[in-house]
């Protein structure tokens, strides 16, 4: 949506919910347009009983006082099942729509490059999923009643013009200062609502950093700067939330005054006309009757015109969003160039990989060959590329040189939901969901308790079968907050074990437990038909691997087995460095 046309966006918008649910916006409208007739008859209706009932009381004449209720009351229950149907189902449509985003916005997140993702804040993405795609249909809500204001006044006008054109004229002449209100308030909105939503987004990832860092933030003494941090956003926030509020109420009192000022013209004119002889009071009285019943619906055009460019700005934040591609990494089962990889341990081959941009080279020209059943380990100082040979493996991040081979398939070629189920990985930063320890551990896929469970003995999680109050049944908090790093992280790893993985990669995914349990669970690991790549700082895991290999800077320096590496001058001080970091 380009900006600065906040009319024509919105109801672009507009038209876009209409076609995704047409028939509860349809029965809403309806419902709006049954109102507005009733309200016009309400007008008519009391006039004719005013005519008919009151005067004729006062006067000596026929008083036909049951029907004159009976007309009312007809009327009155009429506009409340308009009411009720316009509520009901312009708050379905609005849900309904909201759900959409909500789900088009989780989908994208799960499709797009993992590296976009990880680019943005989770405040951010959590404030375009919840607040600016309910504000993106808000304008649902006002929508039905606004068209039935439209049906509305037509019919006041028609009925006006039938009772007394001379009113008519004398109040028609108000109609553009509403007209003018409303689209002069939808684009002088714009500006600002974009900056509320802005504030809001800035607040929430804020809030989210909070939660997420709070052991940090108490241990290093922050809390009063993060706490004035917090403080400025939300203040900033306010100020751009009451900028609009205040915008809103302006254009609220201007347009509930265009149908008082009608009314007092209709009372100045009618009443020299009921003098004249030339209009009854019943018509002065519908007549007046009408423009109160019109004094709140006007307000409401001015409300559905005013919240377009908050729904435009909400709806724009999101498509930022759903508009992103989806990974090029993928490849979807239906491709025409899909494999499916060997039954059993894979193999892993490097030619001259590169990744990441000219001159800042992640990779330098990998050149690595994993035997299938094979374990390796992946060891090397910081940033000297082991994570991202296992995010190359794992297809999670472009090879820009260079190919990389599994069980002898292309990886580019290899159908994906083959690749995620025969290629599983494990990192250091264990993620957990709230839910039960074999929730977590079978992660969604269906799979049989005692296949689980197994995964989890491999896992060396077998203790919290009976450490744990309910076993493997017990709930874990959000992101597994009630378990230890090391309990998580076999959790974790339970979960890449699970099924028929030929091939498992670890990154870091022990570095919180025991080194004994350590030593257990790579000896488990080795006894599976399986390969295992891992990534590891723990010097008894170097030497349980087949074969260890020397990464630095983005190169492969050396490889073979933990003996012979010792000769190697940068692996010995490493191990030397390792073995330090863990007596200390």
């Amino acid at each position: 949506m380009e900006e600065g046309a906040p009319i024509r966006n919105g109801l672009k918008l507009v038209a876009g919910y209409a076609r995704a649910h047409p028939w509860p916006l349809t029965v809403a409208i309806v419902g709006s347009v049954v109102y507005a007739i009733g309200s016009v008859l309400s007008a008519s209706a009391l006039g004719w009983a005013m005519d008919h009932a009151l005067i004729p009381l006062y006067e000596g004449g026929t008083v036909q006082m049951w029907a004159a209720i009976a007309l009312i009351l007809g009327v009155m229950v009429g506009r409340t099942a308009g009411v009720i149907v316009r509520r009901y189902y312009a708050g379905m449509t609005a849900a309904r729509s909201v759900a959409d985003l909500q789900k088009g916005v989780a989908r994208r997140l799960v499709l797009m490059p993992l590296d976009r993702v990880r680019s943005q804040s989770p405040g951010d993405l959590l404030a375009r999923m919840d607040a600016d795609a309910h504000a993106a249909a808000d304008v649902l809500h006002p929508l039905p009643f606004s068209i039935g204001v439209v049906s509305m006044l037509l019919f006041a006008t028609v009925s006006l013009a039938f009772l007394d054109l001379p009113l008519l004229l004398a109040t028609v002449g108000l109609l553009p200062i509403v007209a003018g209100t409303s689209i002069a308030s939808a684009t002088l909105l714009e500006k600002p609502t974009g900056a509320e939503r802005a504030a809001n987004a800035a607040m929430t990832a804020a809030a989210t950093e909070i939660i997420a860092g709070s052991q940090v933030i108490k241990t290093l003494g922050r809390e009063d700067a993060e706490m004035d941090r917090f403080a400025a956003l939300v203040d900033e926030h306010r100020r751009t939330r009451v900028k609009v509020r205040t915008f809103h109420a302006f254009v609220a009192n201007i347009l509930s005054f265009v149908p008082e000022m009608a009314m007092v013209l209709i009372v100045l004119v009618g009443s020299q006309r009921v003098t004249s002889g030339e209009l009854e009071a019943g018509g002065l009285v519908q007549a007046v009757a009408l423009f109160g019943v019109l004094a709140f619906p006007l307000q409401v055009i001015g409300f559905f015109l005013s919240d377009l460019p908050v729904s435009v700005v909400g709806r724009r934040r999101v498509n930022q969003i759903l508009e992103e591609p989806d990974d090029p990494l993928r490849v979807r089962s239906t491709a025409a160039a899909h494999e499916h990889l060997p039954a059993g341990p894979l193999a892993v081959v490097f030619r001259g990989v590169q990744v990441g941009e000219p001159g800042r080279l992640r990779l330098r020209g990998v050149d690595l060959a994993v035997a299938a059943g094979e374990t390796l380990a992946l060891v090397g100082p910081t940033a000297g590329g082991k994570s991202t040979v296992l995010a190359a493996v794992a297809r999670l991040t472009d090879i820009h040189a260079g190919s990389v081979e599994i069980g002898g398939v292309p990886i580019d070629s290899i159908d994906d939901q083959d690749l995620r189920t025969r290629v599983t990985l494990a990192s250091q930063q264990a993620m957990l969901q709230t839910g039960t320890i074999l929730d977590n551990a079978d992660f969604g896929r269906g799979r049989d308790r005692s296949e689980t469970e197994r995964s989890l003995e491999a896992a060396g999680a077998q203790d919290l079968a009976t450490d744990l109050p309910h076993g493997y049944d017990t709930v874990v908090g959000e992101r597994g907050v009630t378990l230890s790093g090391g309990q998580r992280q076999r959790v974790a790893l339970a979960r890449a074990l699970a099924g028929d993985p030929g091939l498992v990669l670890l990154d870091d995914a022990t570095s919180a437990v025991d080194p004994a349990l350590e030593e257990q669970i790579i000896a488990r690991l080795a006894a599976q038909p399986t390969t295992v790549i891992m990534v590891t700082h723990r010097v008894a895991a170097m030497a349980a691997a087949d074969r260890v290999a020397l990464m630095v800077d983005g190169r492969i320096e050396a490889s073979g087995t933990h003996a012979e590496m010792l000769g190697n001058e940068t692996y010995r001080r490493l191990v030397e460095a390792y073995r330090a970091a863990e007596i200390s």
